[in-house]
């Protein structure tokens, strides 16, 4: 059942998938094959998984310990030690000089600074984890921190050629319009 989403994935020219497993039945591993593939495939060169900054250093092992891929972690408690490392041309930035990157995406969905310079280098695949937390609030008495996580991902959306991946093991929270806004992404 894992290879399902890797089948689905190889069979469109763009990957665009919402994975809704139930916890614990492999969402992280149907990901990597995916990621994997679209490598060796050379569909590729670069990706970003998007998460809470919880789950950020649980990503870097992943990749590393299955794929023996050596990802960055990028949010605020790393990116001036990422910047040090980055030598040359002054366009250079922690989003578009390392090609494997695990981003904390309340880091990066900062709309007045970080959001621009991650939209103007996203890599070639995005993987969003826990992605029902980046649902478009229809309540408008609240505004919060999914909001700006649902902007960063529509736009990132937008672009028809940008393979996303999004994960979920709680797709559908009992309401429809913030259901249906994570399905249009």
């Amino acid at each position: 059942y894992q290879l399902v989403p890797l089948i689905m994935a190889l069979r469109q020219p763009v990957t665009r998938l919402l994975i809704a497993d139930d916890v614990g039945v492999g969402k992280t591993i149907e990901a990597l094959l995916i990621l994997r593939e679209l490598i060796e495939r050379g569909t590729i060169s670069s990706f970003a998984v998007l998460c809470p900054p919880h789950l950020c250093e649980q990503w870097k092992k992943e990749l590393a310990d299955k794929l023996d891929i050596e990802a960055v972690i990028i949010r605020s408690s790393t990116v001036a030690g990422l910047e040090r490392k980055i030598v040359g041309d002054d366009m250079l930035n922690v989003f578009n000089y390392y090609p494997y990157q695990v981003i904390s995406i309340d880091y990066v969905k900062n709309g007045s600074t970080k959001m621009p310079a991650f939209l103007k280098d996203t890599p070639n695949l995005v993987i969003v984890d826990e992605a029902h937390t980046c649902t478009k609030n229809l309540d408008f008495n609240r505004v919060n921190q999914s909001q700006q996580r649902y902007e960063l991902l529509e736009q990132i959306s937008k672009n028809e050629n940008q393979h996303l991946i999004l994960l979920t093991a709680t797709p559908h929270s009992g309401k429809d319009g913030e259901f249906k806004s994570l399905l249009g992404l």
